[in-house]
This record gives structure tokens, C-alpha cells and sequence, in this order.
């Protein structure tokens, strides 16, 4: 790969485990080594030299990329989505943990299979709060 560079949009991606490209992608995948794009306007996800995979190669929806909905989730464990964290919020809970709680959605630990980018959720779901405050 020429420097981590999305093919599509030429900005700068970051590695990502190959076990969630592998989980999440549903064709069969090529090579080892991958980048992911979080560019928001780009519809590639993830990249190496032999293939790209954009977000209807993925048996998810991306929360950062700007097809996502209401319905996307911020917290792929247990399924906790923006439109849920927004209820939340209008009900006067404003911490990760007053979240889940309020949901009933705590599952946690299954980030490198499930979270598109591979890991916990925990900031992403601070940072979707905070937008709905």
C-alpha cells in the first residue's frame, strides 16, 4: 500500500486487525493487511494492493461513514444505536454507563469481530453523547 492511502478519496487510513476485516466483510477476502478509511464522505472501508471493500461489502452498517442512520450502532456488542443514545439523552442520561443501563444494552467484548474499526466503542459512544446533548 502506497503510504495507508484510501484508493478512492487519497486520504490517510490506519491499519486495522485483519480478524475484523475478516469477520465483517461479507466476500471472501484478499490478503493479510488492511487499512480502513474514515474518511466520512468515502464509501471505501477497507483497503490493501488486491482488493478495496466498501460499505455494502460489509454485513454492517459503518457508524462514520455518512450513509449511516439513526439505526446504525455505536456499540456493535450489544447493538446500542444513535437513535437509542438519543432517546437516552432526552431522558436525562448523559454517561456511558446511564446509557446502557437505561437500554438494557451492556454486552461488551466482542469489538474485534463485531466494531467496524476493530475496537471498543467506549469514546465513540462518549462523542455520539455529547453530540446529543
Amino acid at each position: 500500500m502506497k503510504n495507508n492511502l484510501c484508493p478512492q478519496c487519497d486520504n490517510l487510513g490506519r491499519d486495522i486487525n485483519y480478524t475484523t476485516v475478516d469477520s465483517l466483510v461479507e466476500k471472501e477476502i484478499e490478503g493479510k493487511k488492511y487499512s480502513v478509511c474514515l474518511t466520512e464522505n468515502c464509501e471505501v472501508v477497507y483497503f490493501n494492493n488486491l482488493a478495496i471493500y466498501e460499505t455494502t461489502d460489509l454485513r454492517v452498517q459503518v457508524w462514520f461513514k455518512e450513509d449511516s442512520t439513526e439505526d446504525s450502532p455505536i456499540c456493535y456488542c450489544s447493538k446500542l444505536t444513535r437513535k437509542e443514545i438519543k432517546q437516552a439523552v432526552a431522558k436525562g442520561y448523559n454517561t456511558v454507563e446511564e446509557i446502557r443501563e437505561y437500554t438494557t444494552k451492556k454486552l461488551t467484548g466482542h469489538c474485534l469481530t463485531e466494531n467496524p474499526l476493530g475496537e471498543c466503542c467506549h469514546q465513540a459512544l462518549q462523542e455520539e453523547i455529547a453530540k446529543q446533548q
